[in-house]
Protein backbone atom coordinates (compact mmCIF):
# COMPACT_ATOMS: atom_id res chain seq x y z
CA UNK A 1 0.00 0.00 0.00
CA UNK A 2 2.76 2.83 1.19
CA UNK A 3 4.54 1.51 -2.12
CA UNK A 4 1.93 2.26 -4.33
CA UNK A 5 0.94 6.11 -2.76
CA UNK A 6 5.04 6.77 -2.74
CA UNK A 7 4.39 5.88 -6.79
CA UNK A 8 1.52 8.11 -7.04
CA UNK A 9 2.74 11.18 -7.46
CA UNK A 10 5.82 9.93 -10.53
CA UNK A 11 2.83 8.23 -11.99
CA UNK A 12 0.67 11.59 -11.96
CA UNK A 13 3.27 13.56 -13.19
CA UNK A 14 3.29 11.37 -16.13
CA UNK A 15 -0.14 11.38 -17.02
CA UNK A 16 -0.38 15.22 -16.60
CA UNK A 17 2.86 15.26 -18.86
CA UNK A 18 1.29 13.15 -21.59
CA UNK A 19 -1.90 15.48 -21.37
CA UNK A 20 0.02 18.22 -21.00
CA UNK A 21 1.33 18.02 -24.51
CA UNK A 22 -2.03 18.94 -25.83
CA UNK A 23 -0.89 22.62 -25.40
CA UNK A 24 1.65 22.50 -27.77
CA UNK A 25 -1.17 21.93 -30.18
CA UNK A 26 -3.54 24.96 -28.53
CA UNK A 27 -0.23 27.16 -28.84
CA UNK A 28 0.42 26.98 -32.54
CA UNK A 29 -3.66 27.61 -32.90
CA UNK A 30 -3.12 30.32 -30.79
CA UNK A 31 -0.04 32.02 -32.73
CA UNK A 32 -1.93 31.66 -35.74
CA UNK A 33 -5.31 33.06 -34.29
CA UNK A 34 -3.22 36.46 -33.28
CA UNK A 35 -1.91 36.47 -36.96
CA UNK A 36 -5.49 36.50 -38.13
CA UNK A 37 -6.13 39.26 -35.88
CA UNK A 38 -3.36 41.25 -36.52
CA UNK A 39 -3.28 41.04 -39.97
CA UNK A 40 -6.96 42.31 -39.91
CA UNK A 41 -5.91 45.32 -37.44
CA UNK A 42 -3.33 46.30 -40.23
CA UNK A 43 -6.31 46.31 -43.09
CA UNK A 44 -8.47 48.30 -40.41
CA UNK A 45 -5.65 50.74 -39.97
CA UNK A 46 -4.93 51.05 -43.96
CA UNK A 47 -5.99 54.46 -44.06
CA UNK A 48 -4.83 55.94 -40.98
CA UNK A 49 -1.93 58.18 -41.07
CA UNK A 50 0.09 56.65 -38.48
CA UNK A 51 2.73 53.19 -39.27
CA UNK A 52 0.33 51.27 -37.33
CA UNK A 53 -0.36 49.29 -39.83
CA UNK A 54 3.26 48.32 -40.86
CA UNK A 55 3.49 47.29 -37.20
CA UNK A 56 0.89 45.26 -37.35
CA UNK A 57 1.87 42.84 -40.19
CA UNK A 58 5.20 42.71 -38.98
CA UNK A 59 3.18 41.44 -35.93
CA UNK A 60 1.78 39.01 -38.46
CA UNK A 61 4.86 37.96 -39.88
CA UNK A 62 6.03 37.25 -36.71
CA UNK A 63 3.17 34.85 -35.32
CA UNK A 64 3.24 33.23 -38.64
CA UNK A 65 6.63 31.98 -38.05
CA UNK A 66 5.84 31.48 -34.48
CA UNK A 67 3.34 29.24 -35.52
CA UNK A 68 5.15 27.30 -38.37
CA UNK A 69 7.42 26.85 -35.48
CA UNK A 70 5.45 25.20 -33.31
CA UNK A 71 4.24 22.61 -35.81
CA UNK A 72 7.70 22.07 -36.62
CA UNK A 73 8.62 21.41 -32.68
CA UNK A 74 4.49 19.71 -31.71
CA UNK A 75 6.21 16.76 -30.44
CA UNK A 76 9.36 18.50 -28.77
CA UNK A 77 11.01 18.16 -24.90
CA UNK A 78 9.60 20.79 -22.39
CA UNK A 79 12.99 22.65 -22.58
CA UNK A 80 11.74 24.04 -26.01
CA UNK A 81 8.25 24.26 -25.10
CA UNK A 82 10.00 26.46 -22.73
CA UNK A 83 11.54 28.61 -24.80
CA UNK A 84 8.68 28.66 -27.18
CA UNK A 85 6.80 29.86 -24.44
CA UNK A 86 9.38 33.18 -23.76
CA UNK A 87 9.32 33.60 -27.39
CA UNK A 88 5.82 34.16 -27.51
CA UNK A 89 6.28 36.54 -24.73
CA UNK A 90 8.98 38.45 -26.59
CA UNK A 91 6.87 39.00 -29.61
CA UNK A 92 4.72 40.38 -27.14
CA UNK A 93 7.20 42.71 -25.56
CA UNK A 94 8.26 43.81 -29.37
CA UNK A 95 5.30 44.72 -30.27
CA UNK A 96 4.33 47.30 -27.22
CA UNK A 97 8.13 48.26 -27.83
CA UNK A 98 7.41 48.97 -31.29
CA UNK A 99 4.04 51.14 -30.79
CA UNK A 100 6.07 53.08 -27.68
CA UNK A 101 9.34 53.60 -30.35
CA UNK A 102 6.56 55.15 -33.01
CA UNK A 103 4.94 57.21 -30.30
CA UNK A 104 1.69 55.40 -30.67
CA UNK A 105 1.51 53.98 -27.32
CA UNK A 106 -0.99 54.01 -25.30
CA UNK A 107 -3.43 55.69 -27.83
CA UNK A 108 -2.22 52.81 -30.53
CA UNK A 109 -1.28 49.41 -29.84
CA UNK A 110 -2.25 48.94 -25.91
CA UNK A 111 -3.95 45.87 -27.05
CA UNK A 112 -0.94 44.16 -28.00
CA UNK A 113 -0.74 43.99 -24.07
CA UNK A 114 -3.99 41.76 -24.18
CA UNK A 115 -1.85 38.28 -25.91
CA UNK A 116 -0.22 38.40 -22.77
CA UNK A 117 -3.13 36.46 -20.78
CA UNK A 118 -3.91 33.56 -23.58
CA UNK A 119 0.31 33.07 -23.29
CA UNK A 120 0.15 32.77 -19.96
CA UNK A 121 -3.03 30.35 -20.13
CA UNK A 122 -1.53 28.20 -21.99
CA UNK A 123 1.65 27.83 -19.82
CA UNK A 124 -0.82 27.14 -16.89
CA UNK A 125 -2.46 24.27 -19.08
CA UNK A 126 0.92 22.47 -19.33
CA UNK A 127 0.50 21.96 -15.51
CA UNK A 128 4.25 22.91 -14.73
CA UNK A 129 4.04 25.33 -12.03
CA UNK A 130 8.07 26.39 -12.94
CA UNK A 131 6.93 27.76 -16.20
CA UNK A 132 4.39 29.43 -15.42
CA UNK A 133 6.27 31.55 -13.02
CA UNK A 134 9.02 32.33 -15.13
CA UNK A 135 6.25 33.06 -17.79
CA UNK A 136 4.41 35.57 -15.27
CA UNK A 137 7.83 37.32 -14.41
CA UNK A 138 8.90 37.74 -17.57
CA UNK A 139 5.71 39.22 -18.60
CA UNK A 140 5.14 41.34 -16.27
CA UNK A 141 8.88 42.95 -15.52
CA UNK A 142 9.07 42.89 -19.17
CA UNK A 143 6.00 44.88 -19.79
CA UNK A 144 6.53 47.09 -17.02
CA UNK A 145 9.41 48.35 -18.17
CA UNK A 146 8.50 48.83 -21.90
CA UNK A 147 5.29 50.72 -20.29
CA UNK A 148 7.41 52.91 -17.82
CA UNK A 149 9.56 53.92 -20.85
CA UNK A 150 6.97 54.82 -22.88
CA UNK A 151 5.34 57.28 -20.23
CA UNK A 152 2.43 55.30 -19.20
CA UNK A 153 1.73 54.25 -15.70
CA UNK A 154 2.03 50.48 -16.12
CA UNK A 155 0.73 49.42 -12.24
CA UNK A 156 -2.59 48.78 -13.02
CA UNK A 157 -1.85 46.48 -15.59
CA UNK A 158 1.09 44.98 -13.87
CA UNK A 159 -1.26 44.23 -11.25
CA UNK A 160 -3.66 42.26 -13.16
CA UNK A 161 -1.12 40.67 -14.99
CA UNK A 162 0.32 39.21 -11.57
CA UNK A 163 -2.99 38.28 -10.22
CA UNK A 164 -4.18 36.20 -13.01
CA UNK A 165 -0.70 34.42 -13.26
CA UNK A 166 -1.43 33.74 -9.35
CA UNK A 167 -4.56 32.39 -10.42
CA UNK A 168 -3.02 29.89 -13.53
CA UNK A 169 -0.31 28.97 -11.06
CA UNK A 170 -2.60 27.76 -8.40
CA UNK A 171 -4.80 26.46 -11.30
CA UNK A 172 -1.75 24.14 -12.62
CA UNK A 173 -1.13 23.02 -9.02
CA UNK A 174 -3.93 21.88 -8.27
CA UNK A 175 -4.86 19.33 -10.76
CA UNK A 176 -1.47 17.37 -9.29
CA UNK A 177 -3.22 17.27 -5.61
CA UNK A 178 -6.46 16.90 -6.56
CA UNK A 179 -5.56 13.37 -9.06
CA UNK A 180 -3.14 12.39 -6.29
CA UNK A 181 -5.72 12.67 -3.86
CA UNK A 182 -8.19 11.14 -5.57
CA UNK A 183 -6.11 8.34 -6.61
CA UNK A 184 -5.04 7.60 -2.74
CA UNK A 185 -8.26 7.49 -2.13
CA UNK A 186 -9.06 5.05 -4.56
CA UNK A 187 -5.75 2.56 -3.97
CA UNK A 188 -7.38 2.62 -0.19
CA UNK A 189 -10.61 2.04 -1.40
CA UNK A 190 -9.47 -0.88 -3.44
CA UNK A 191 -7.46 -2.11 -1.22
CA UNK A 192 -10.58 -2.19 1.76
CA UNK A 193 -12.33 -3.54 -0.95
CA UNK A 194 -10.20 -6.52 -2.17
CA UNK A 195 -9.16 -7.26 1.63
CA UNK A 196 -12.95 -7.67 2.34
CA UNK A 197 -14.07 -9.91 -0.53
CA UNK A 198 -11.28 -11.95 0.14
CA UNK A 199 -12.73 -12.10 3.78
CA UNK A 200 -15.92 -12.16 2.50
CA UNK A 201 -14.73 -15.73 0.37
CA UNK A 202 -12.36 -17.33 3.11
CA UNK A 203 -14.80 -17.00 6.02
CA UNK A 204 -17.32 -19.56 4.80
CA UNK A 205 -14.47 -21.66 4.41
CA UNK A 206 -13.10 -20.93 7.41
CA UNK A 207 -16.68 -21.56 8.80
CA UNK A 208 -16.16 -25.70 7.78
CA UNK A 209 -13.75 -25.69 10.58
CA UNK A 210 -16.47 -26.40 13.03
CA UNK A 211 -19.69 -26.93 11.04
CA UNK A 212 -20.70 -30.16 9.95
CA UNK A 213 -22.01 -31.52 6.67
CA UNK A 214 -25.31 -29.76 5.11
CA UNK A 215 -27.00 -33.03 5.72
CA UNK A 216 -25.98 -35.50 8.22
CA UNK A 217 -27.91 -39.03 8.39
CA UNK A 218 -27.49 -40.91 12.12
CA UNK A 219 -29.40 -43.68 13.55
CA UNK A 220 -31.16 -41.40 16.10
CA UNK A 221 -31.54 -38.12 13.81
CA UNK A 222 -31.43 -36.79 10.19
CA UNK A 223 -29.80 -33.35 10.16
CA UNK A 224 -30.40 -30.54 7.19
CA UNK A 225 -28.68 -27.26 7.99
CA UNK A 226 -28.10 -24.45 5.51
CA UNK A 227 -25.32 -21.32 6.47
CA UNK A 228 -24.28 -17.89 5.12
CA UNK A 229 -21.47 -16.01 6.08
CA UNK A 230 -22.54 -12.36 6.72
CA UNK A 231 -20.59 -9.51 5.64
CA UNK A 232 -20.54 -7.93 8.61
CA UNK A 233 -20.51 -10.10 11.12
CA UNK A 234 -19.47 -13.98 11.82
CA UNK A 235 -20.23 -14.99 14.88
CA UNK A 236 -22.72 -18.60 14.01
CA UNK A 237 -21.71 -21.61 15.64
CA UNK A 238 -23.19 -25.17 14.64
CA UNK A 239 -22.35 -28.67 15.51
CA UNK A 240 -22.91 -32.44 16.20
CA UNK A 241 -21.02 -34.21 18.42
CA UNK A 242 -20.76 -37.77 18.33
CA UNK A 243 -20.72 -38.81 22.18
CA UNK A 244 -21.02 -42.44 23.53
CA UNK A 245 -25.09 -41.17 24.56
CA UNK A 246 -25.64 -40.61 20.92
CA UNK A 247 -25.15 -37.21 19.33
CA UNK A 248 -25.28 -34.03 20.95
CA UNK A 249 -26.18 -30.59 18.63
CA UNK A 250 -24.88 -27.52 19.76
CA UNK A 251 -25.72 -24.18 17.89
CA UNK A 252 -25.36 -20.62 18.99
CA UNK A 253 -24.01 -17.02 18.41
CA UNK A 254 -21.07 -15.76 19.63
CA UNK A 255 -21.55 -12.36 17.80
CA UNK A 256 -17.93 -10.64 16.45
CA UNK A 257 -16.90 -9.38 13.10
CA UNK A 258 -14.64 -11.04 10.52
CA UNK A 259 -11.48 -13.77 11.21
CA UNK A 260 -11.14 -12.59 14.60
CA UNK A 261 -14.69 -13.70 15.19
CA UNK A 262 -14.01 -16.92 13.46
CA UNK A 263 -11.45 -17.32 15.21
CA UNK A 264 -13.06 -16.76 18.55
CA UNK A 265 -15.58 -19.16 17.73
CA UNK A 266 -12.94 -21.49 16.86
CA UNK A 267 -11.53 -21.13 20.09
CA UNK A 268 -15.09 -21.53 21.80
CA UNK A 269 -15.48 -24.92 19.86
CA UNK A 270 -12.44 -26.54 20.89
CA UNK A 271 -12.92 -25.49 24.72
CA UNK A 272 -16.29 -27.03 24.11
CA UNK A 273 -15.29 -30.18 22.23
CA UNK A 274 -13.24 -30.79 25.43
CA UNK A 275 -15.46 -30.32 27.75
CA UNK A 276 -17.80 -32.61 25.73
CA UNK A 277 -15.72 -35.38 25.68
CA UNK A 278 -14.99 -35.69 29.42
CA UNK A 279 -18.81 -34.71 30.60
CA UNK A 280 -22.04 -35.77 29.76
CA UNK A 281 -24.05 -33.17 32.15
CA UNK A 282 -25.93 -30.54 29.98
CA UNK A 283 -25.87 -27.98 32.40
CA UNK A 284 -22.29 -28.87 33.81
CA UNK A 285 -20.99 -28.16 30.17
CA UNK A 286 -22.54 -25.24 29.56
CA UNK A 287 -21.22 -24.10 33.28
CA UNK A 288 -17.28 -24.85 32.42
CA UNK A 289 -18.04 -23.42 29.09
CA UNK A 290 -19.25 -20.01 31.18
CA UNK A 291 -16.50 -19.97 33.09
CA UNK A 292 -14.10 -19.96 29.97
CA UNK A 293 -15.90 -16.84 28.03
CA UNK A 294 -16.28 -15.17 31.50
CA UNK A 295 -12.43 -15.58 32.13
CA UNK A 296 -11.46 -14.26 28.77
CA UNK A 297 -13.85 -11.92 28.41
CA UNK A 298 -15.32 -10.61 31.45
CA UNK A 299 -18.79 -10.30 30.40
CA UNK A 300 -17.77 -7.93 27.49
CA UNK A 301 -19.60 -10.72 25.39
CA UNK A 302 -22.37 -13.67 25.59
CA UNK A 303 -22.81 -16.72 24.04
CA UNK A 304 -26.22 -17.45 23.54
CA UNK A 305 -26.88 -21.11 22.89
CA UNK A 306 -28.78 -23.98 22.24
CA UNK A 307 -27.82 -27.89 23.26
CA UNK A 308 -29.94 -31.05 22.74
CA UNK A 309 -29.47 -34.43 22.65
CA UNK A 310 -32.06 -37.50 22.38
CA UNK A 311 -33.13 -40.28 25.07
CA UNK A 312 -35.32 -42.25 23.51
CA UNK A 313 -38.83 -40.96 23.15
CA UNK A 314 -37.68 -37.54 24.70
CA UNK A 315 -35.22 -34.98 23.86
CA UNK A 316 -33.30 -33.33 26.56
CA UNK A 317 -32.17 -29.45 25.78
CA UNK A 318 -31.05 -26.22 27.50
CA UNK A 319 -31.78 -23.05 25.53
CA UNK A 320 -29.18 -20.88 26.87
CA UNK A 321 -30.48 -17.29 26.07
CA UNK A 322 -31.17 -18.14 22.49
CA UNK A 323 -33.91 -17.81 20.00
CA UNK A 324 -37.08 -20.28 20.81
CA UNK A 325 -36.68 -23.60 18.98
CA UNK A 326 -40.07 -24.92 17.23
CA UNK A 327 -40.69 -28.49 17.50
CA UNK A 328 -43.06 -29.63 14.51
CA UNK A 329 -45.17 -32.97 14.60
CA UNK A 330 -47.81 -35.14 12.89
CA UNK A 331 -49.38 -37.61 15.32
CA UNK A 332 -50.57 -41.05 14.27
CA UNK A 333 -53.71 -40.37 11.47
CA UNK A 334 -53.62 -36.52 12.18
CA UNK A 335 -54.31 -34.25 8.73
CA UNK A 336 -52.15 -31.55 9.81
CA UNK A 337 -49.03 -30.93 11.05
CA UNK A 338 -48.85 -29.31 14.69
CA UNK A 339 -45.87 -27.23 16.10
CA UNK A 340 -45.33 -25.68 19.41
CA UNK A 341 -42.13 -23.20 20.69
CA UNK A 342 -39.56 -24.62 23.13
CA UNK A 343 -38.96 -21.70 25.11
CA UNK A 344 -35.36 -20.38 26.50
CA UNK A 345 -34.67 -21.98 29.66
CA UNK A 346 -31.61 -19.66 31.08
CA UNK A 347 -29.65 -16.39 30.45
CA UNK A 348 -27.09 -16.54 28.08
CA UNK A 349 -23.16 -18.33 28.77
CA UNK A 350 -20.63 -15.75 29.75
CA UNK A 351 -22.91 -13.58 31.29
CA UNK A 352 -22.06 -13.41 34.85
CA UNK A 353 -18.62 -15.63 36.60
CA UNK A 354 -21.45 -17.89 38.08
CA UNK A 355 -24.66 -18.67 36.21
CA UNK A 356 -27.38 -22.37 36.93
CA UNK A 357 -28.10 -23.45 33.31
CA UNK A 358 -31.59 -25.23 33.37
CA UNK A 359 -32.37 -28.04 31.71
CA UNK A 360 -35.49 -29.22 29.86
CA UNK A 361 -36.92 -31.87 28.85
CA UNK A 362 -39.96 -32.70 26.56
CA UNK A 363 -41.61 -35.87 24.44
CA UNK A 364 -40.27 -36.36 21.01
CA UNK A 365 -41.51 -38.97 19.08
CA UNK A 366 -40.21 -40.43 16.13
CA UNK A 367 -40.53 -37.99 12.81
CA UNK A 368 -40.84 -35.02 15.32
CA UNK A 369 -38.78 -32.15 13.84
CA UNK A 370 -36.90 -29.35 15.35
CA UNK A 371 -36.06 -26.31 14.05
CA UNK A 372 -32.96 -24.39 15.26
CA UNK A 373 -32.12 -20.99 14.07
CA UNK A 374 -29.76 -17.56 14.42
CA UNK A 375 -30.93 -14.27 14.20
CA UNK A 376 -29.52 -13.62 11.10
CA UNK A 377 -32.32 -15.73 9.47
CA UNK A 378 -34.68 -12.90 9.57
CA UNK A 379 -32.79 -9.63 9.51
CA UNK A 380 -33.96 -8.50 6.64
CA UNK A 381 -37.72 -9.66 7.14
CA UNK A 382 -37.85 -8.32 10.46
CA UNK A 383 -36.42 -5.34 12.54
CA UNK A 384 -37.11 -7.26 16.19
CA UNK A 385 -36.47 -10.63 17.75
CA UNK A 386 -40.40 -10.78 18.22
CA UNK A 387 -41.32 -10.60 14.86
CA UNK A 388 -38.34 -12.63 13.56
CA UNK A 389 -39.56 -15.15 15.68
CA UNK A 390 -42.91 -15.19 14.36
CA UNK A 391 -41.55 -15.14 11.02
CA UNK A 392 -39.78 -18.27 11.37
CA UNK A 393 -42.64 -20.16 12.91
CA UNK A 394 -44.99 -19.01 10.12
CA UNK A 395 -42.76 -20.45 7.63
CA UNK A 396 -42.10 -23.37 9.56
CA UNK A 397 -46.02 -24.01 9.82
CA UNK A 398 -46.35 -23.44 6.04
CA UNK A 399 -43.69 -25.57 4.95
CA UNK A 400 -43.90 -28.17 7.55
CA UNK A 401 -45.22 -30.99 5.21
CA UNK A 402 -42.11 -31.06 3.09
CA UNK A 403 -39.10 -33.09 3.94
CA UNK A 404 -36.28 -31.86 6.20
CA UNK A 405 -33.88 -30.71 3.86
CA UNK A 406 -36.44 -28.96 1.63
CA UNK A 407 -38.28 -27.47 5.15
CA UNK A 408 -34.31 -26.23 5.94
CA UNK A 409 -33.94 -24.53 2.71
CA UNK A 410 -37.63 -22.84 2.31
CA UNK A 411 -37.06 -21.26 5.42
CA UNK A 412 -34.12 -19.94 5.02
CA UNK A 413 -34.39 -18.41 1.25
CA UNK A 414 -37.55 -17.16 2.11
CA UNK A 415 -36.84 -15.29 5.24
CA UNK A 416 -33.78 -13.54 3.06
CA UNK A 417 -35.15 -12.23 -0.02
CA UNK A 418 -33.49 -10.19 -3.10
CA UNK A 419 -29.77 -10.62 -3.99
CA UNK A 420 -27.95 -8.74 -1.43
CA UNK A 421 -25.85 -10.56 1.40
CA UNK A 422 -26.73 -10.30 4.50
CA UNK A 423 -24.96 -8.10 6.95
CA UNK A 424 -25.22 -10.52 9.62
CA UNK A 425 -24.17 -14.41 9.41
CA UNK A 426 -27.36 -16.36 9.41
CA UNK A 427 -27.84 -20.27 10.38
CA UNK A 428 -31.06 -23.17 10.18
CA UNK A 429 -30.95 -26.12 10.99
CA UNK A 430 -34.08 -28.47 11.10
CA UNK A 431 -33.44 -32.22 12.60
CA UNK A 432 -35.55 -34.98 12.28
CA UNK A 433 -36.32 -37.98 14.73
CA UNK A 434 -35.13 -41.06 12.96
CA UNK A 435 -37.84 -44.02 13.01
CA UNK A 436 -34.66 -46.28 13.10
CA UNK A 437 -33.69 -44.70 16.68
CA UNK A 438 -37.13 -46.17 18.01
CA UNK A 439 -36.76 -49.67 16.56
CA UNK A 440 -33.45 -50.34 18.16
CA UNK A 441 -34.73 -48.60 21.63
CA UNK A 442 -37.60 -51.22 21.73
CA UNK A 443 -35.18 -54.26 20.88
CA UNK A 444 -32.99 -52.92 23.45
CA UNK A 445 -36.34 -53.69 25.92
CA UNK A 446 -36.76 -57.05 24.57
Amino acid sequence: MKQLKDRLPKQVDAALDEHARAASGWATKVRALFAIIFAASAVWMWNHPSNAKYLYLLLTAAWMIAAAAGVALKKSSDGAATAMTMIDLTIVHLGVAAFVWQGLFPKLGSGVYLCYFPILAIAANRYRVTLTLQAAAYASVGYAVISELGGSPPWFRVAMLLTTAFVFVMGSRKPKDLVVAIASRAVEDAYELGAKQKELELVPQAHQLFLPPPVVDLPQIWVSSKHGAGTETSGDYFHIFDTPRGPLVALGDLGGQGFKAISEVAETHQHLSRVVNRESNLPKILEELNGYLWEKYQGRRSFTCVLAEWDGEQMRYINAGHLPLIQMSKPQGAQIIGHKQLPVTCGAVGVEAQADFIESVVPFPVRDQLVIYTDGVFAKIASDREKGVREIEAMAEKFGGAEVTTLCHRIFDCAQPGYDLNKDDSTVVVIRRQPAAASAAAESKT
